[in-house]
């Protein structure tokens, strides 16, 4: 799948490359590094994903993690970002004390995405976790650093 997903990726960026300037371009692809949980521990993973430009302001998209498993949806307007999604938690004790190999759950995350250098940005991200009751598992913060081609 993630072969396709940036397969996918290049063919349509060089497309839209060779078509017409990077600048005004509805087609992007993304590539993040991503710090999950970052005020507890600094354990980083990668994303990739497309962006689709609405406007100068409004965007579209979606991207993958695959080391946990998340796949979002996300909107954004101008600085602000929304995620909709799941991800795959493994191997983990629930608050019963059973033992369980793997859940998939929602999320939801919000924040902020700004550009740091052209095609270069950064977001935090409040990810909140679907039922932290059921899974004891809490909602944390997400600092990302990504390019955008």
């Amino acid at each position: 799948m993630i072969k396709k997903i940036i397969l996918t990726s290049f063919l349509l960026s060089g497309i839209v490359i060779f078509g017409s300037e990077t600048s005004s371009r509805n087609v992007s692809p993304t590539i993040e590094i991503r710090y999950d949980n970052f005020l507890e521990k600094m354990t980083p993973s990668n994303s990739i994903g497309m962006l689709f430009n609405i406007d100068e302001q409004r965007f579209t998209g979606f991207d993958v993690n695959a080391a946990d498993n998340e796949t979002r949806i996300l909107v954004g307007w101008g600085w602000t970002v929304l995620g909709i999604g799941t991800k795959e938690y493994k191997d983990f004790e629930n608050l019963d004390g059973e033992d369980v190999e793997s859940q998939i759950e929602s999320v939801f995350s919000f924040g902020v995405k700004y550009s740091i250098l052209e095609g270069m940005n950064a977001g935090v991200e409040y990810v909140m976790v679907d039922d932290p009751q059921t899974s004891g598992r809490d909602d944390y913060l997400r600092l990302a650093i990504g390019v955008k081609f």
